[in-house]
């Protein structure tokens, strides 16, 4: 029996590999995906004073740190059982967001985008962000690097640093805002925006409008219909910060929608 291995594989946000197993014949007999990734967080941990977890925490990873940081921040507030001031509940979910549009413009544009922009018939060579760049242009390309730059400033000046922020504590955050950084965070805000419908607006023209491409991620081999959950807020649209638990079927139904603490 053949084997194939495919290690590291790239352009994802952690680590991993595949492994595949071949019969005589090259037909696929197994398939294997891995992620060989040091799971030591829970020891670290353990014996430590819990305000300090939000400081550990985000060393597990350097692309989404502040996911890690706020999930740590957020239990801090349910072990002492405090409701946060509402001004740092709304910072909190703009620092939040700021990460969201910084790594998704990272997904997108750097490591998942390639494939989509470039296309199916794209020379592998050309399918990274050199080739997304030459695809839509320079200026385009400075677009992306300003983007991932704002989000990363929004993240120092609320979090304190740029990758693995400290900004958050048990009970609300560390500092507030100037009346400079809030003018500052309008304008990186209304960039976002802009930003964010450029950004739809080249996927409607560049995948969904490719009927060779559609047909290939609409066909068996890469759907795969599951269960969907996610946070959403009282009018039932999604927020990524805060919520109802969420959950629908494969057809869209509501399954399930509960409190976190629950």
């Amino acid at each position: 029996m053949a084997r194939v291995t495919i290690d590291p594989i790239t352009r994802l946000e952690g680590h991993g590999k595949i492994e595949i197993f071949l019969n005589d014949d090259g037909s696929v007999a197994n398939a294997y995906l891995q992620v060989p990734e040091l799971r030591g967080f829970e020891r670290f941990c353990e014996g430590r004073p819990v305000e300090e977890l939000p400081r550990i925490t985000p060393r597990i990873c350097g692309v989404c740190p502040d996911a890690h940081h706020m999930a740590s921040a957020k239990a801090c507030d349910a072990v002492y059982h405090v409701d946060i001031p509402p001004a740092a509940k709304k910072l909190r979910e703009l620092w939040y967001n700021a990460f969201y549009a910084g790594d998704h413009c990272t997904h997108f544009y750097i490591l998942a985008g390639p494939d989509f922009v470039m296309g199916p018939t794209a020379d592998p060579a050309e399918r990274n962000i050199l080739g997304v760049i030459n695809k839509v242009g320079l200026e385009i390309g400075k677009r992306v690097i300003r983007q991932r730059k704002e989000a990363h400033e929004v993240i120092e000046m609320l979090g304190g640093k740029p990758t693995h922020p400290v900004g958050a504590i048990p009970g609300g955050l560390s500092k507030a805002i100037t009346e400079e950084q809030r003018q500052r965070l309008l304008e990186i805000g209304r960039g976002f925006v802009e930003f964010g419908q450029f950004s739809l607006a080249l996927f409607e023209d560049v995948v969904l409008k490719n009927e060779q491409y559609m047909d290939l991620v609409l066909s068996d081999a890469f759907t795969h219909k599951t269960y969907y959950l996610g946070l959403m807020d009282a009018n039932n649209c999604v927020n990524f910060y805060d919520g109802q638990v969420r959950v629908v079927d494969p057809d869209g139904k509501e399954f399930a929608n509960f409190a976190p603490p629950e």
